[in-house]
């Protein structure tokens, strides 16, 4: 999935009408315009705090949610109850991008298509498209609403893309609201097919949001089934050598006549299949996973070899989570359009839960040391955790059509990962053989390290109403002049040195004493342009002082 242009047609957020994104030019065969589209490089959004740039990862998220909602069909009672296909937010927008249809054919160029999507006020949205290459094909307009007969979802399912992922370490609700709608979409959709016992494979929308629960199950993924040189990353930055060890406890609660992975049991069995011990009761079963290389091979073996299917199996047991969640509740937030949904959705107690990991241990080497020891996940630090569920995303994705939504990935990453983090994940989908035609990466980011990072053309900088690239070429730019140039700082210094500099230019500098007295004062700061600045100041005008005295 390429993206081309979002327009907004009505408020959303700080952005206003007719706001407009352009993310790349559109299409010519052989033109340098499509260079990027086999190559790994994110778009950025950087800005002052409120320009907007978490508000175009939100927009994209709602856009994605509600059209999933009109083209899938096994949407549960509860939300058909409220959801409404000519109403969304934002309510009235134009969305182009480029996509390989999800019909089994092979994900190149020359099979890609041109998807335009356009909604009106109160109206339900339209999808057209344009085969490759693009020119002198009419658009071909596509059923977009879901028949509540038809046991297929609408045609449309087809031109969107097979994941739209969220993350956001920084904790961004607004973000998560559609996701959140989402997973209570896929427990009632589960639920109702444990009722009335039809076959559950997997959820049918394709929106997830990765909390700290759900990067568990990414980063197992990707440790049971990637090769060494794919996380070699994580081993250099984390210094994490392999998973130990770790449970996995599922509560067997009762839902009406059914036990609650009475639906699931292929996929228990898979996972049975691979544990190095089982125990079941009644009411609980615990499956313990000691990690080697046979354990790896049963996983793939039990797994079709597929990562993806592994990850969907985990996900499937966290949505189950929300057992506990009362219809009412539900309600709420599906009806919910406003920008917050905190303190709706109660957590559950452990053992009100359907499924959580236990003793999720991990190998790490201490470098000065040379020692190696087991370590729980969750002994990891805030920027380590982050650094991971990065990256892991990332790597889950090989041969999936994904819109990556990342809201300040690198929020408690120290300055030599941020300078990092974006050639690592490079380095890892490169080594992974990912197919970067089939992904588009959108980061928001107050980091110049970032940016640094990522070309001029995918910088976004919003202020006020507008958007646009730098004036400056961005890709391996110095941090300070990015600094000035996108986050409006001139100084390199924080604010209470710069205080201190002032204060030490307003002091009276018209005697060689007070001079002295100014270099001594300027030397309690650290090495920074403006300190050199001040001294050259003060030695000038020491100079002049000198000057003055040997005329006289």
């Amino acid at each position: 999935m390429k993206l081309l242009r979002l327009k907004l047609n009505t408020d959303f957020g700080s952005l206003k009408e007719n706001f407009q994104i352009n993310f790349r030019l559109p299409f010519i065969e052989k033109d340098a315009a499509v260079i990027d589209w086999d190559e790994f490089s994110p778009f950025c959004f950087a800005g002052l705090n409120g320009s907007g740039k978490s508000n175009v990862l939100e927009a994209l998220a709602n856009i994605f949610y509600h059209l999933e909602g009109c083209v899938n069909i096994k949407q549960p009672e509860n939300f058909k109850t409220f959801f409404e296909g000519h109403n969304s937010r934002p309510d009235a927008y134009e969305l182009e991008y480029y996509i390989v249809p999800n019909i089994g054919i092979p994900y190149e160029l020359e099979n890609t298509v041109k998807v335009l999507i356009k909604k009106e006020i109160n109206e339900l949205p339209e999808l057209f498209y344009k085969p490759y290459p693009f020119t002198d094909i009419e658009d071909i307009p596509v059923t977009i609403l879901a028949n509540k007969k038809s046991i297929f979802p609408a045609e449309a399912k087809k031109y969107l893309p097979e994941l739209v992922i969220g993350y956001s370490s920084g904790e961004n609700e607004i973000l998560s609201i559609p996701f959140l709608k989402t997973r209570l979409i896929h427990y009632d959709e589960y639920l109702e097919a444990l009722v009335r016992n039809y076959e559950y494979k997997e959820p049918e929308s394709n929106m997830i949001y990765i909390d700290y629960e759900m990067s568990q199950a990414v980063l197992l993924s990707n440790f049971l089934f990637q090769k060494k040189e794919v996380l070699k990353p994580i081993n250099d930055h984390l210094n994490i050598i392999d998973i130990v060890r770790f449970r996995m406890n599922l509560n067997l609660h009762i839902e009406g006549e059914h036990r609650i992975l009475d639906q699931f049991q292929d996929t228990i069995l898979a996972f049975k299949n691979c544990a190095t011990a089982v125990f079941e009761s009644k009411d609980k079963l615990l499956l313990d996973f000691w990690i080697n290389d046979d354990t790896k091979a049963a996983f793939r073996e039990n797994f079709n070899g597929d990562i993806f299917k592994l990850f969907r199996a985990f996900q499937v047991l966290y949505t189950l989570n929300y057992r506990t969640i009362p219809s009412s509740i539900k309600s709420d937030v599906y009806q919910s359009k406003g920008f917050y949904t905190d303190g709706k959705v109660p957590v559950p107690a452990p053992e009100d839960n359907v499924f959580f990991f236990l003793d999720y241990r991990i190998q790490k080497l201490r470098r000065e040391t040379n020692e190696v020891s087991n370590l729980l996940l969750k002994n990891l630090s805030d920027g380590e955790q982050q650094f991971l569920h990065s990256m892991g995303i990332c790597l889950m994705l090989k041969s999936r059509s994904a819109l990556l939504l990342l809201d300040e990935p690198e929020t408690h990453f120290n300055p030599d990962w941020r300078s990092k983090f974006i050639s690592t994940i490079k380095g890892s989908l490169e080594a992974a053989g990912n197919n970067n035609l089939m992904m588009d990466l959108l980061i928001t980011s107050h980091s110049p390290f970032i940016v640094s990072d990522c070309k001029r053309e995918k910088v976004f900088v919003l202020e006020g109403q507008s958007v646009s690239n730098p004036k400056i070429n961005t890709f391996g730019t110095s941090v300070n002049i990015i600094t000035e140039e996108v986050f409006k700082k001139k100084e390199s210094i924080s604010d209470l040195p710069i205080k201190e500099i002032a204060d030490i230019k307003a002091l009276p500098l018209d005697t060689l004493e007070h001079i002295e007295y100014a270099k001594n004062a300027a030397r309690i700061l650290g090495e920074s342009v403006e300190k050199v600045l001040l001294f050259r100041e003060l030695l000038l005008k020491e100079k002049e002082l000198r000057n003055n005295d040997t005329k006289l």
